[in-house]
C-alpha cells in the first residue's frame, strides 16, 4: 500500500493504517532507533511510540512524505531515549556524530533566536541537492541514519579515512554555505 493511501486511512482513523506502516517501514524504523539505542527493549519503545505519534498527530497533521515523517518521529523518540538513559554520561559511538555537526550549525537558542528549526533543515536539504551524489549519502547515512563512519566505508567499499575525509568536506561546505546564508555568523 502507498503512502497517501495510508495517509487516508489515517484520517478515516482505520487501524489498518498502522500495520500498513508496520509492513512498509518496521525493518527502516528498528534500524534508526538501532543505530541511536542498544537495547531492543528500548528500539521496541520508541518504535511504537512513533506509531502512536503518526496515529495521533494525522490527523490534523498531512505529511508531504510519511516515510520521513514517520523516521523523524522515531529518530526524535531515540534520541530522547539515550538521553534519558545516558542522563550526565554520553557515548562516544553516537555523540561524535554530533559533535562533529556541532561546529557547523547553530545550536538551539540560536535558532529559537533568529530561525525557525524549519528553515534551517530547508536550507540544509538544499545545500546536500547541491553536493556530489557520493558526498551527500555519506552525510545522510552518519548524520541522519547515525551510522559510524566504518559501517559507511565497508557499505560503499571505501577507507574509513576516505569517508571521513568526504565528511569533513561536507561539513566544512555546510558551515560556510549557512554563514553566506545567514544562519551563523562569522
Amino acid at each position: 500500500m502507498d503512502d497517501a493511501s495510508i495517509i487516508e486511512l489515517l484520517f478515516e482513523r482505520n487501524e489498518k493504517a498502522v500495520e500498513e506502516l508496520k509492513t512498509n517501514y518496521e525493518k527502516l524504523c528498528f534500524y534508526i532507533a538501532g543505530n541511536i539505542l542498544s537495547q531492543k527493549e528500548d528500539q521496541e519503545e520508541c518504535v511504537n511510540s512513533a506509531y502512536m505519534d503518526v496515529w495521533s498527530s494525522i490527523p490534523p497533521n498531512r505529511p508531504d512524505n510519511l516515510k520521513t515523517y514517520l523516521c523523524r518521529l522515531v529518530k526524535n523518540c531515540a534520541l530522547n531515549r539515550r538521553k534519558y538513559n545516558t542522563a550526565a554520561k554520553r557515548n562516544a559511538d553516537f555523540s561524535v556524530s554530533l559533535d562533529e555537526l556541532a561546529e557547523c550549525i547553530p545550536d538551539g537558542r540560536s535558532i529559537e533566536e533568529t530561525i525557525s528549526d524549519e528553515q534551517l533543515g530547508r536550507a540544509i536539504s538544499e545545500f546536500l541537492r547541491g553536493q556530489p551524489e557520493k558526498y551527500r549519502k555519506v552525510f545522510v547515512r552518519r548524520y541522519w541514519y547515525s551510522e559510524a563512519v566504518e559501517d559507511i566505508a565497508a557499505f560503499y567499499d571505501m577507507n574509513a579515512k576516505t569517508v571521513a575525509t568526504y565528511l569533513f568536506r561536507v561539513r566544512k561546505k555546510l558551515k560556510a554555505y549557512l554563514q553566506k546564508e545567514g544562519f551563523i555568523d562569522e
